[in-house]
């Protein structure tokens, strides 16, 4: 493919020039550097250091040696990073590839990635653009032999480092206008990625030793009365990105809960958030007493599904998510029985699509089989992108659901789509809430999602969730709890809580405690001020869990005007 380019004119000689060559693999390096310097919250000083940095870097780089042509190919991983971070660019307008972002990549399945990678073909068509040319090139160099001279990379050295040094001294009064701080792991690319990079795998080498840090773990749970001789059945339903303001229920000018609104002794928490807007951490933290304040202790301990059995629960968890080799993937198999019905071909590498509704079939047949008292974990795929998958042609409500391609001007498109997974979910949960009253059994069901989703809502252009500055859209979820009659005529107590805590503000941490308590099971590792079924639940402020897994308040986040905004519009406090 290299010998035939043509060499002739103008264009022959300069790419028959190895010093022109070298200024190309320069400037291509620095295309997402560029970038940067526009639109990172950085005072001027901070952007000529954003700029000067990579130039001196590369500078150095390719005058190293003389066969810079064979430098670029050895930097083809450093490539594939500037391609990653301009999809991300193309995404969420902004921002650097976060370490959550590296680990969503480890911990996505292929059919994901495939329904993903096909809306995102105009900043995949300019990473081809940028970075396929100059590989050919420097293939060409290499076997022609086609140097840089001694002196050339001699009078390029002095300039580079001087480069380098003029960066490091200017980054002392260099200001992130959000941090009022300023330091290369954070603000200056490439270092800021790569040191996420970093973080990224070193997490994940602590999570797939989970299981030997975690092995002795028990909660020592148990139940020290019973309310009622009905059956037991506790069930936790998890939803996937959905985000509460496209549900009518949280006041949405669209139909989208027409069965939940009809349904009896639903209530409804009008405030909540979610600890992260990434499923990794989000549901780990949901499937777990872990929260963002002591997220580290996820390591050494095990999920809810551990405390149902300790206290004398059979256990069942049904998904239609794939597998992925992270927390949620070890909790939910911690479970007496296991399954999911959203498996990936390992030939074709294709995942077959499933319904959510799937999963309400599966439930009574376990129900039906397995006596006793029961926990039920269902793991729903909701309203994951690409959204048009998600639901069946009967509920195509609101139309054209038709999307092109993630771009603005699909705006409707998606959301009319969004909204028939809404529209979907609320059928799923109402399916779900008629087989559990047929049980006459003591039941409580509780429902959240693991995050929201952006869908083009402001002049920001955000499209999806888990980018590394999260926004309102993100982070607001439905939360909601389902109780049989027979659970309420026999917790008089728990039901009076559950009515005096459904205004208050509350996080995804909840779920744990709220559940366990619910079920009236003991451990030192239930913390009733975060039960949603105890009169004692405390409001405290919410913490959201970084990209470096440290917790922060949302009072505290590098939130954008519009999303305080959107808190204060609907009543969201902290």
């Amino acid at each position: 493919m290299a010998d035939n380019i043509q060499t002739k004119g103008l264009f022959g000689r300069i790419i028959n020039n190895p010093i022109a060559l070298f200024w190309f693999y320069i400037l291509v390096n620095m295309a997402p550097s560029f970038y940067f310097a526009f639109t990172q919250p950085v005072d001027l000083l901070g952007r000529i250091v954003i700029i000067l940095f990579p130039l001196g870097l590369f500078m150095t780089i390719f005058s190293a040696f003389k066969n810079s042509g064979a430098w670029l190919l050895l930097c083809f991983p450093l490539m594939f990073l500037h391609a990653f971070q301009i999809v991300l660019f193309y995404l969420f307008g902004e921002d650097i590839i976060a370490a959550d972002m590296f680990l969503n990549v480890a911990t996505t399945n292929t059919s994901e990635i495939n329904e993903l990678l096909g809306s995102l073909l105009p900043s995949i068509a300019l990473v081809c653009f940028l970075y396929i040319p100059p590989i050919v090139l420097a293939i060409r160099q290499w076997k022609k032999k086609n140097y840089l001279d001694w002196s050339f990379r001699r009078l390029t050295v002095l300039p580079a480092v001087l480069l380098l040094i003029a960066s490091l001294v200017l980054s002392f009064y260099s200001t992130n206008k959000n941090t009022n701080t300023f330091a290369f792991n954070q603000d200056v690319y490439p270092v800021n990625a790569l040191h996420n990079l970093g973080f990224a795998v070193n997490k994940w080498d602590k999570i797939q030793r989970y299981p030997q840090t975690s092995k002795d773990f028990s909660f020592k749970a148990y139940r020290d009365s019973i309310p009622s001789k009905e059956r037991q059945i506790y069930v936790l339903v998890i939803g996937e990105t959905s985000r509460a303001d496209n549900w009518s229920l949280y006041g949405y000018d669209r139909e989208t809960n027409p069965n939940l609104k009809q349904q009896e002794n639903l209530v409804v928490f009008k405030d909540a958030l979610t600890q992260s807007n990434t499923t990794h951490k989000s549901v780990s933290m949901i499937l777990s007493d872990a929260e963002a304040e002591n997220y580290n202790s996820i390591y050494r301990k095990k999920g809810i599904i551990e405390a149902f059995k300790e206290a004398g629960f059979k256990t069942i968890c049904l998904s239609n998510q794939a597998e992925n080799s992270s927390f949620i993937e070890f909790f939910t198999k911690e479970a007496d029985i296991y399954k999911t019905i959203r498996s990936t071909d390992s030939k074709t590498l294709m995942t077959e699509n499933h319904y959510d509704e799937e999963l309400v079939t599966l439930m009574q047949q376990e129900i039906t089989n397995n006596t006793g008292d029961l926990f039920i974990l269902l793991h729903s795929y909701g309203s994951h992108f690409n959204y048009m998958e998600r639901y069946p042609e009967k509920f195509r409500q609101f139309t054209p659901d038709n999307v092109g391609g993630v771009r603005k001007s699909e705006k409707q498109q998606l959301i009319n789509a969004y909204d028939n997974t809404i529209l979907y979910t609320d059928y799923f949960l109402s399916q779900t809430i008629k087989a559990l009253e047929q049980t006459n059994a003591d039941v409580a069901m509780l429902y959240t999602s693991d995050h929201g989703e952006d869908l083009f809502d402001d002049d920001r252009n955000r499209f999806l969730h888990s980018s590394p500055s999260p926004t309102y859209y993100q982070l607001r979820v439905p939360f909601i709890m389902w109780f049989s009659n027979q659970y309420i005529a026999s917790n008089e107590k728990r039901m009076k809580a559950v009515y005096a805590n459904k205004d208050k503000p509350i996080s995804t941490n909840a779920v744990f405690h709220t559940m366990i308590n619910a079920a009236h099971i003991r451990t030192a590792y239930l913390e009733k001020d975060l039960s949603l079924v105890n009169r004692v639940f405390n409001v405290e402020a919410r913490m959201y869990l970084n990209d470096h897994d440290i917790a922060v308040p949302y009072t505290k986040m590098n939130l954008k005007k519009e999303d305080f905004e959107m808190l204060k519009k609907n009543n969201i406090k902290d």
